[in-house]
Order: C-alpha cells, then sequence, then structure tokens
C-alpha cells in the first residue's frame, strides 16, 4: 500500500512539474466553434508511430481561450491545458504506456473538463499507437488493463 501511495505522489508530482514548466498563450476567438475546430484539426494530424514529443509539438502549450459574449453566449476565459490528463504507465501492462488526454468534444456547459470530453492518444515506449475513445477502450480491453477514470 506505501508502494501505491508513493507512485500516486510520484505521479501528481511529475504531472504538476509537467503543467507548471509548459509555457501558457492566451488566444482570442471569435466563437467556441473556432476554438474547437483547430483542436480537432491538431488532434487530426497526430498519427501511429510518432513519438511524444511530436505529439506535443503538434498540439502547442496550453492556451487560455478567450471568446467574447455574444449574444446570449457568455463570455469565456478559461485554461485549456495541453493535454488536459496525463494516465502515467500502468503497474500491470506489460510494455510501459501512458495516455495523453486532449480536449475535443465538450458534453455539457459547466467549465468542467472530463475525461470522456477527451480524445485518448495511447503511447507505448514514447510511440503513438492509436488515439480516439474507442482504440483507447479497445486496447485496454484487450491488455486486461482498468480503464482510467
Amino acid at each position: 500500500m506505501k508502494t501505491l501511495h508513493f507512485i500516486f505522489i510520484v505521479a501528481i508530482y511529475s504531472y504538476s512539474n509537467f503543467v507548471i514548466s509548459q509555457e501558457v498563450f492566451e488566444k482570442e476567438y471569435v466563437s467556441f466553434e473556432e476554438f474547437l475546430n483547430e483542436q480537432n484539426n491538431k488532434i487530426s494530424k497526430i498519427q501511429n508511430d510518432i513519438s511524444r514529443e511530436e505529439v506535443m509539438e503538434i498540439m502547442g502549450n496550453s492556451i487560455i481561450v478567450k471568446i467574447p459574449k455574444t449574444g446570449k453566449i457568455k463570455e469565456l476565459n478559461q485554461l485549456f491545458k495541453q493535454p488536459e490528463f496525463i494516465d502515467e504507465k500502468h503497474q500491470k501492462a506489460k510494455n510501459n504506456f501512458f495516455v495523453l488526454w486532449f480536449f475535443s468534444t465538450p458534453k455539457d456547459q459547466n467549465g468542467i473538463i472530463s475525461k470522456d470530453e477527451c480524445t485518448p492518444v495511447v503511447i507505448k515506449e514514447n510511440i503513438v499507437i492509436g488515439k480516439g475513445q474507442q482504440f483507447y477502450f479497445t486496447y485496454m480491453k484487450k491488455n486486461m488493463l482498468p480503464v482510467f477514470k
């Protein structure tokens, strides 16, 4: 149990250092759809067999999205991390792998980003082996690994 607790603390520390070390930019968009189109266009460029570093280059730094109030739509000034979540190596995995989760599909407008609003990019031995919810769930089931929540 102590080992599991230690691994959890190290993972949180590593992730927080990654996010803190990443420069954050502000960008103004005309609409939320414009931001989503840009984000999904970046995700579409992620292909199998590229490295984690190439994925991060494609997706760019975390961004503060600014959208002005238009009609009934509220103003938006929100940080979107690149990636939103990182699931580090899983103990039961035969080979080390991790999952980067990038915001792509809003489900509701509560301002809280969940994994089901993100596209997972599965990386094994520093190389992309697949992306998308369907690939992620199939891979986890095939390898008898618990799904990250």
